[in-house]
């Protein structure tokens, strides 16, 4: 490859990793979100489960569900306690996490490093980059392919508003996003419309 290549090779490399880490994040707090959900639910669980336990046995039978016994409704919560930890060993929502909060980290510090060697100047820094690059995409977890279109949507809304942002940053993040995917949606259906016409 010539040097004008390696440098379209990075520069392609830098905007591919900068989507990446917005979808790593966006994955990230996904499964975060989930994994503390999860916890929650066992936690609160348990906590009344040892509730029920102490009360005074009138108070436990007030605290049950109506036509449901107290003993039955105690072992009820403790099957769905016991089923939701299992579910937790299972699904490994916390270290999925953890990995993509590491991808996103990873991919970071590689776009802010490199983006700067875009100028052109240095090819040895180029092209050190471009091995740098295919290391990470060979060690790192990939996105799933069945989230890939979503979270680069995301990735490009982001970029479309950051920069409306500059220019207005009064804006309303909700209007703002209605207004881009409406412009958008109202482009696609004129061309479509057009290409039927021409037909």
């Amino acid at each position: 490859m010539g040097d004008k290549d390696d440098l379209e090779a990075l520069t392609r490399a830098v905007r591919v990793a900068d989507q990446s880490c917005t979808g790593y994040s966006i994955l990230r707090d996904r499964f975060r979100r989930r994994s503390m959900a999860l916890d929650l639910s066992i936690l609160l669980i348990s906590t009344w489960l040892t509730a029920m336990v102490f009360v005074e046995p009138k108070i436990a039978i007030e605290l049950s569900p109506n036509e449901i016994s107290k003993d039955l409704w105690l072992g009820l919560l403790s099957i769905g306690a016991f089923g939701l930890s299992l579910v937790q060993l299972q699904v490994d929502w916390k270290g999925r996490a953890y990995s993509y909060g590491q991808a996103a980290n990873t991919l970071a510090l590689f776009v802010k490093e490199y983006r700067p060697t875009l100028a052109g100047e240095d090819m040895w820094a180029i092209k050190q980059g471009l091995l740098r690059y295919q290391m990470l995409t060979d060690s790192l977890e990939p996105i799933p392919e069945q989230q890939f279109l979503a979270l680069k949507q995301k990735h490009q809304l982001k970029i479309l508003m950051s920069r409306h942002l500059d220019a207005h940053p009064g804006t309303n993040l909700w209007l703002l996003r209605i207004m881009i995917r409406s412009r958008d949606n109202l482009a696609v259906l004129k061309k479509a419309t057009k290409q039927q016409e021409n037909k």
